[in-house]
This record gives C-alpha cells, sequence and structure tokens, in this order.
C-alpha cells in the first residue's frame, strides 16, 4: 500500500497530471475560440465597413464646416453689433416708458391737487 501510494505520489505522475491538465486547458482554449472567431469575424467586418463609411463621409462635412465657418465668422460680428443695437433701443425704450409713467403720475398728481383746491374753494 505504501508503494502504490510513493507510485501516486511522484513527481514523475504528478508532472504527467499537470502537463495533462495544461493540454486539456490548451485544447478548450482554442475550442472556445475558434467557435467565438466564427461570429466574431462579420462583427469586425461590419465594424470595419462602418468606420470606412464614417471616415469617408467625414471627408465632406470637414469641407462644409469650413465652408459654412467662412460664411459664419462674418456673421457673428453682425449679431454682436446688431445685439448692442437692440440692447441701446430696448435701453432707450425703457427709459421712455419710464419717463412717461412719471408724467403721468405727476399729472394725475396735479389733478388731484386741482380737484382738491376746487373742492376747498380756491
Amino acid at each position: 500500500m505504501g508503494n502504490a501510494l510513493d507510485i501516486i505520489l511522484s513527481p514523475e505522475v504528478i508532472a504527467g497530471i499537470i502537463i495533462s491538465a495544461s493540454l486539456a486547458m490548451s485544447v478548450r482554449t482554442i475550442l472556445l475560440f475558434a467557435r467565438e472567431a466564427s461570429t466574431m469575424s462579420p462583427r469586425l467586418q461590419k465594424i470595419e465597413a462602418d468606420l470606412s463609411r464614417l471616415r469617408d463621409g467625414m471627408a465632406e462635412k470637414t469641407k462644409a464646416v469650413k465652408d459654412l465657418t467662412v460664411v459664419v465668422d462674418p456673421l457673428k460680428v453682425r449679431e454682436a453689433r446688431l445685439r448692442a443695437y437692440f440692447n441701446a433701443l430696448r435701453n432707450i425704450e425703457l427709459e421712455l416708458e419710464r419717463l412717461e409713467a412719471e408724467n403721468s403720475a405727476r399729472e394725475e398728481e396735479d389733478r388731484q391737487k386741482r380737484i382738491q383746491r376746487k373742492k376747498m374753494g380756491l
């Protein structure tokens, strides 16, 4: 019995078991990779086609952006001037409304004073 246990635990038998297990894991990994590779290849081709299509379209879009930038830059300057002009007009309009409100309040106050004077007989 001790002799059989010594044979089972010998370095040669343990090394053989480890080598066999390593080979089995390697074969299993290769088989799984081969199975997944068949499904990944069409995905990779689709992704590469999409990437190629997007890259091809990017040149046109880059050109369009450059063309539009030439048009938009002067418009930005005009927009800034128009916005400043609008703000100035708006401030004038607000000032006019304020003055009209003050005049209206003053006229109402004067009218009230006249009414009181008439009531008092002055």
